[in-house]
């Protein structure tokens, strides 16, 4: 299993031990080949709003240099994760701006075919409050990017540290991780047999009328004929 691994920040507290045990627990079911993202480290750069990604093409943008390896490892990976410490309510902004440069990527603009038989998990911890919003900004990504099957994990661990969490909770993680992986290894394993969501059908249909009608932006209408979907071509 080709798994790709965007963590929102460098720091190795909660959110990185839950994903990495997390991780421990699919290699134990599967053979695994996981890349690691880190940011800012791997993408330190915000989204200027400049339009070039979606009026040219993302080679365009003046940080494709850093979105391109990243892309490249999305469209390689069966499982997708996405992680975020709770940052003001949110993701942090540095996984924020990472979202921002990708959304040339989303079924409104030019949805990529690899990414319609992934698995994707938004993954979240927090001391506190945010967990739902949080996990909800990476959900609408991997939802916009087409991804097949999505999965959420939310851990409100009490603790600005993970040795500072309760063993109590530990033994809780680490149980729900089990499980966690047992269905993302299972739901990669069935991902051709697995229905298309309801979501995804319904934008594609709605977009796919527009794209015809579509003058104002050659690029994205280009990427929607050259896949054959304006013609009647169906990706799933």
């Amino acid at each position: 299993m080709k798994i790709t691994v965007i963590n929102g920040t460098m720091r190795h507290g909660s959110t990185w031990h839950c994903k990495d045990l997390l991780l421990e627990k699919i290699s134990q079911l599967e053979e695994t080949q996981v890349r690691e993202f880190y940011l800012p480290k791997d993408m330190s750069d915000f989204c200027i709003g400049c339009f070039s990604c979606f009026l040219k093409g993302e080679d365009s943008c003046p940080h494709a240099d850093q979105i391109r390896p990243i892309v490249a490892a999305l469209e390689e990976a069966d499982l997708v994760i996405l992680t975020s410490s709770v940052y003001a309510l949110d993701v942090t902004g540095s996984l924020k701006a990472l979202l921002d440069h990708l959304c040339f990527m989303w079924i409104s603009h030019r949805p990529n075919p690899k990414m319609f038989n992934t698995v994707g998990i938004s993954f979240a911890t927090t001391a506190g409050a945010g967990l739902a919003h949080t996990t909800k900004t990476m959900q609408n990504s991997l939802k916009f990017w087409g991804v097949k099957k999505r999965f959420v994990s939310k851990q409100a661990v009490a603790a600005m540290k993970w040795n500072d969490i309760s063993e109590k909770k530990q033994h809780q993680i680490e149980r729900e991780m089990v499980q966690l992986a047992k269905k993302a290894t299972a739901a990669v394993a069935n991902i051709e047999h697995s229905s298309a969501p309801l979501f995804r059908k319904i934008m594609f249909k709605v977009m796919r009328t527009m794209m015809k009608k579509k003058d104002w932006n050659p690029t994205d209408r280009n990427h929607w004929e050259a896949n054959g979907w304006l013609s009647g071509t169906k990706p799933f």
